[in-house]
């Protein structure tokens, strides 16, 4: 008689348990759809590692919903925290951000510009989810996106987790040697192991190419640049 009764109260308390879940799950589709930003929240962006000629670019970030498709487009408000020190519609402006008809996310463009006070400094912009009729700010960390601007050579953000294994040490020279041998202009992103062995073969044929013809490439701290 005792089995049954534990069994019994187990029973009623799993039973509760799964329609508390359950009612749970409810609840948060009810509420008004949320939107947050899907992938990477952050990136350093440089002009110069573009030619010359190039006055524009953009920088693509992904958002997602919580909540359900609509049968219509919906906006997602964007607006720039006080962290922000770039000029909006001179520095940068935030393109169509939208969730279209039936989609659970889109990527909106960020136009950034080229200008002369950039040779100089680097500028910072952060975008913030903010709440309009369409919808409320997601996930409390997952709202900003960050992104530096500027067109002074930096060193990539990812070179000593990313890029120090297929190239070495990071210099100048080095870097702008393999801008140039490679043709790869976005060196903050990690690409696929494939794509990283490509880009060292390739960089190494180059600098066997400039050595033979110049003799040794020697960087601005007079060490000659050699990939390991």
């Amino acid at each position: 008689m005792e089995k049954i009764v534990k069994k019994t109260v187990l029973l009623f308390l799993l039973i509760l348990a799964f329609a508390s879940c359950t009612k749970n799950k409810e609840l948060l589709f009810d509420e008004a759809n949320l939107v947050y930003v899907e992938y990477q929240d952050s990136t350093d962006y440089t002009f110069a590692t573009r030619p010359a000629a190039v006055v524009m670019d953009s920088i693509v970030v992904s958002y997602r919903i919580i909540g359900s498709v609509s049968a219509k487009d919906r906006q997602i408000k964007l607006v720039p925290t006080a962290a922000t020190t770039a000029k909006a519609g001179y520095h940068y402006k935030v393109g169509t951000a939208v969730i279209k008809a039936n989609e659970f996310s889109s990527k909106v463009p960020i136009y950034v510009y080229r200008r002369p006070g950039l040779k100089d400094s680097s500028l910072v912009v952060v975008l913030q989810v903010a709440e309009n009729e369409d919808f409320k700010p997601g996930f409390p960390k997952r709202l900003n996106y960050k992104f530096t601007l500027t067109d002074v050579l930096k060193k990539p953000s990812n070179w000593e987790t990313t890029w120090v294994s297929y190239f070495g040490s990071y210099s100048e020279v080095k870097f702008k040697f393999l801008i140039t041998a490679t043709g790869k202009t976005d060196w903050n992103s990690s690409p696929l192991p494939q794509d990283s062995r490509y880009l060292s073969q390739k960089a190494r044929n180059a600098l066997l190419e400039y050595n033979q013809t110049y003799g040794p490439l020697i960087d601005e701290n007079g060490q000659q640049v050699f990939f390991p």
